[in-house]
């Protein structure tokens, strides 16, 4: 407990008080006899007037509303209206009020725009009288009451009202109604309880609380099932009155002080001794209470604010410490700087206190500097601040690091999500510099912690983090988590470091990373900037696991794609020659590479595979060799990618033969592929279907390809062209040649062909082929004919055509006018004539062309 008002005697009476009220620094008494009297309370308590004939009946009830300088007074069963603006009680002749005749409460409600409380036309004054077994609405209006509505039935005679925003709370003997003024309807809401005497008490503008038998109950207006808050009394009390943040209750000849959040308890903040039994209480502003027994009135003033919460500190009563300062009347940054000390407080104290989560939670709100939240945890910080050794993780460990993971979660999202706005660059980077720093405090500690807790977490961490490299390195090898370890180096850009490390866990059999698979996939994954890293760690993999090895420059992944091919294939020369091959074929075939570079060195292996196995003593498998050839002969026929003149010379000149025909095919050197085909490999079928080849791709000259194998056939040469000795000479094939001459006639050309014929072949022989090409010469000839004629005809019409154009002439003068422009032409003009026979200037036509 602890004093929350101090007492200040003011009145003694010798009749029995029956209501008081108070506006600004001013009180009334109302009695027994219907005297009414006006004091002022400042500097002293002193009579400023009376009025001792106003009733003869006791003053039930007085309100007074200060905005209007006007007091509601019930008396006789009857509302009256006072007017106090000349601190004076001066009786008003109403004739609004004349109907609340049988009165037995009233209840008003204030309400004042904000910025305009200066101006009381501006204020809303509405009235609530309980007539009988009805209710009166009525609103201010000039210096008069006006009624507001028709009267509302009730069920029970109403003891006592009171207005809360839209909402008039009705006491009745046995049980308690809310009226919604702007429905007009009425509902029940619980009976009174043993007490069946009604207490209600305002809040605040939509709460609200009433007694049933020794407990209040809070209650909302705001929704259609009211939430409630019970607290209990140490009895039932009397009269109860609110003052934020406490609630005082008069329970016998004693005052008790509470707060609303005492749920369920009856211990009081304060109790206060008074010397009989309270009749009223009144609020006029926060922190200060009239209060009047039957003959006596006195003041309750609240202790200052900065004391109570001094004393609520000392006893670690952080919620209400913290409801003072939010309503104290300090300036705002004053009020900003206590709040947050004591939620600070607070937040330490649920932590020694072990509510761990709720400790967190707070800090949270209070935009803590994470780095001293987590000195709460010694045994997370780094080893130069603290000297705690390894703790043992037990279940309250563990839910304190759980607690410490959320907040820490939650601090670095928001750092994430809110970039720095500063204008200043000075500014901006000394905000950024602090951001990255503490991100990096965040993030080490909540790599700690996941340690103890939840290692799988660990990874995702660190995909993403901003953690301290050497502590965190430090942290992982001790623990020995190396495969975050990596993830680690990794994310910093420490390649080397992480790709040594994986090669030193490749021999451990003990270890997740044995074998070669983390460091492939590790390189195929670090891109072509790192080329000389990919090469070189790349090396002890291709040596023990080539074909697996061979995926890091062959995988279907971006960064393996664009890694510099030619820097990769000259690695592979030097150090991989069995890999070179098949990490061509795949970028070739399945990359579909275009660099001539590749597609020479492809051949290049092609080739000095196939000599190594012709040099080789040993037997090689015959299906092995002619594959290699298979391929080689597929890509020189297919490929348009490499370089015929670069990959001749290094064919030898006593091998290849089929190779060195494609590649010279491939140059355009018909005669000598013909010459190689007929003369070195004697196969007349390969060079006819080279010829028809030839012919069909219709290159110039492409007729003559036939005539030259004819020739070669009709004569071969007595050694082969390409330089080759000790070739016998074929002798001459003349019935290939006039096969060749009836099946490909349409496509020979004649005359040329006549001229290298030999006088022994009969004419019946080649009779074939002199009737389709005297047929073909004779349609070629008609085919003249007719394209000559043709283009004659055309030729005359269009002579015809220009001279019917230069036969016509135009007259311009000064009065032609353009029809676009509407100007007239000058000496100088350009114009046109249009087809319709307009005449347009030159830049007009080709403005009117443009749209």
């Amino acid at each position: 407990m602890h004093d929350v008002y101090e007492v200040v005697k003011l009145l003694k009476y010798s009749v029995q008080i029956e209501s008081i009220t108070a506006y600004d620094n001013y009180l009334l008494v109302g009695n027994r006899l219907g005297h009414i009297f006006l004091y002022t309370t400042s500097p002293r308590v002193q009579l400023v007037d009376c009025n001792k004939t106003f009733s003869k009946r006791p003053i039930l009830q007085l309100t007074a509303i200060s905005e209007c300088q006007i007091v509601i007074c019930l008396s006789d069963e009857r509302v009256s209206v006072l007017d106090v603006s000349r601190d004076k009680v001066i009786h008003l002749k109403t004739t609004g009020l004349q109907k609340t005749k049988g009165a037995s409460s009233f209840t008003v409600n204030v309400k004042t725009p904000d910025g305009l409380q200066s101006n009381p036309s501006n204020t809303v004054v509405r009235l609530c009288v309980a007539v009988k077994r009805q209710l009166q609405v009525y609103y201010w209006k000039g210096k008069d009451f006006l009624e507001h509505s028709e009267n509302i039935d009730l069920p029970d005679i109403p003891r006592t009202l009171v207005w809360c925003d839209q909402t008039v709370v009705i006491g009745c003997k046995n049980e308690y109604y809310l009226f919604d003024v702007t429905m007009e309807q009425v509902k029940p809401l619980f009976l009174t309880g043993k007490n069946q005497e009604p207490i209600i008490t305002k809040i605040s503008d939509t709460m609200f609380g009433v007694v049933k038998d020794s407990h209040f109950i809070v209650m909302s207006t705001t929704d259609d099932v009211a939430e409630q808050q019970f607290i209990k009394w140490v009895d039932a009390p009397s009269i109860i009155l609110y003052d934020e943040p406490y609630l005082i209750a008069s329970i016998s000849d004693k005052l008790y002080v509470q707060t609303i959040e005492s749920v369920e308890s009856s211990v009081s903040r304060q109790v206060i001794p008074v010397a009989s039994k309270t009749m009223n209480m009144f609020s006029c502003q926060n922190g200060l209470i009239y209060v009047s027994s039957m003959l006596d009135v006195c003041c309750l003033k609240a202790v200052p604010f900065a004391k109570q919460i001094k004393r609520l500190l000392e006893d670690k009563d952080f919620q209400l410490a913290l409801k003072l300062a939010n309503i104290s009347d300090e300036s705002v940054d004053d009020k900003e700087k206590n709040v947050s000390q004591i939620r600070t407080l607070y937040a330490n104290d649920l932590f020694e206190k072990k509510k761990y989560q709720e400790s967190m939670r707070e800090f949270l709100k209070l935009n803590t500097d994470p780095y001293d939240v987590i000195r709460l945890f010694p045994n997370l910080l780094p080893q130069s601040d603290s000297d705690y050794g390894e703790e043992v993780l037990e279940k309250e460990m563990e839910i304190k690091i759980v607690a410490l993971i959320e907040y820490l979660t939650e601090v670095r999202f928001k750092l994430l999500k809110e970039p720095n706005v500063k204008n200043q660059s000075d500014i901006l980077e000394i905000n950024s510099n602090h951001q990255e720093q503490l991100l990096q405090i965040i993030d080490t500690t909540l790599l700690k912690c996941y340690l103890q807790t939840n290692d799988a977490l660990i990874a995702p961490l660190l995909r993403l983090n901003h953690c301290h490299l050497l502590e965190t390195e430090t942290t992982l090898k001790k623990y020995k988590k190396y495969s975050e370890l990596i993830i680690l180096y990794q994310t910093k850009g420490l390649h080397s470091k992480a790709l040594e490390l994986l090669q030193k866990q490749s021999d451990d059999s003990d270890s997740n990373l044995k074998g070669p698979e983390r460091t492939i996939q590790y390189l195929q994954n670090i891109g072509s900037n790192n080329i000389d890293i990919i090469l070189q760690f790349s090396d002890w993999v291709l040596n023990k696991y080539p074909e697996e090895g061979l995926t890091i420059f062959t995988e279907d992944v971006a960064e393996v794609e664009n890694l510099p091919r030619p820097k990769v294939l000259d690695f592979l020369i030097r150090n991989h020659k069995n890999l070179i091959i098949p990490y061509l074929e795949h970028v070739i075939h399945i990359w579909n590479d275009t660099n001539a570079i590749c597609h020479n060195a492809l051949i290049h292996q092609y080739r000095e595979k196939l000599q190594k196995y012709n040099t080789m003593s040993m037997q090689v498998d015959e299906q092995t060799a002619q594959n290699t050839k298979i391929k080689l002969l597929e890509f020189l026929e297919q490929s348009k990618c490499y370089t015929p003149e670069t990959v001749l010379v290094h064919f030898p000149l006593d091998g290849f033969f089929e190779e060195r025909a494609i590649v010279l095919g491939k140059l355009g050197r018909h005669e000598q592929v013909l010459s190689m085909y007929v003369t070195v490999l004697d196969d007349v079928n390969r060079a006819i279907e080279y010829c028809d080849k030839v012919y069909k791709s219709k290159n110039e000259n492409c007729d003559q390809i036939y005539v030259i194998l004819l020739r070669l056939l009709i004569d071969p040469p007595d050694s082969w062209l390409a330089g080759l000795g000790g070739v016998s000479k074929p002798a001459p094939n003349l019935e290939k040649v006039i096969e060749i001459l009836n099946k490909n006639a349409a496509e020979i050309a004649t005359p040329d062909v006549l001229k290298v014929l030999p006088d022994e072949i009969p004419i019946h022989r080649i009779s074939n082929f002199l009737v389709i090409a005297l047929d073909k010469a004779i349609g070629d000839r008609r085919l003249y004919q007719v394209n000559r004629g043709l283009l004659y005809a055309k030729l005359l019409k269009i002579q015809q055509q220009r001279i019917f154009y230069e036969s016509q002439n135009i007259t311009l003068t000064e009065f032609n006018i353009c029809r676009v422009c509407k100007k007239r032409f000058g000496n100088q003009s350009a114009f046109v004539r249009c087809p319709n026979g307009e005449i347009v200037h030159y830049s007009c036509h080709n403005h009117k062309a443009d749209q």
